[in-house]
């Protein structure tokens, strides 16, 4: 390579990483605006515009806790378990004593316990040795519907089977 060839690709490198300066600096304010947007709009049912907002609170302050917790409501309510227990362990990872993410993240597990018993209800074999084992199952996954808060009569059909 000649030296106009170096001079060249030294010049556009230069020109690349200075040109287009990015800046992960977000000030208090802007966090906090972003906070509150992710907070209205959640309140709104809008939980996908709220994880958006979140995520870039959190981006800019990892230890935002209000962020994580608000997160965490956000999974829940999505369905997306594994996120929001994770959400709720950071949240309480920055400030523990916070009863009502204790109880979600209790409501997290046991909606977590509730799919895996469903799940795996075809499975169960309907044999003699099984007997106990199966009406231990099921009572279980009935225990688990009555936390929910749901009728044990939705479950009636798959639990029969």
């Amino acid at each position: 390579m000649t030296n106009y060839s170096y001079l060249f690709i030294l010049l556009a490198l230069v020109i690349l990483t200075s040109g287009c300066k990015t800046t992960n600096d977000v000030n208090f304010s802007s966090v906090e605006q972003h906070y509150s947007i992710a907070s209205d709009v959640y309140q709104q049912g809008d939980l996908h515009t709220a994880e958006g907002f979140l995520q870039k609170v959190i981006k800019a302050q990892p230890n935002h806790r209000e962020s994580w917790c608000l997160l965490g409501h956000v999974y829940y309510r999505l369905n997306s378990y594994r996120a929001a227990d994770n959400a709720y362990q950071k949240c309480l990872s920055l400030r523990a004593e916070q009863p009502q993410i204790w109880h979600n993240l209790a409501a997290v597990k046991l909606r977590q316990a509730t799919e895996l018993l469903i799940t795996g209800l075809p499975y169960l074999e309907p044999n003699e040795s099984n007997v106990t084992f199966n009406a231990n199952y099921r009572l279980l996954l009935q225990e688990l519907a009555h936390l929910h808060g749901v009728s044990s009569l939705i479950l009636e059909s798959s639990i029969e089977r």
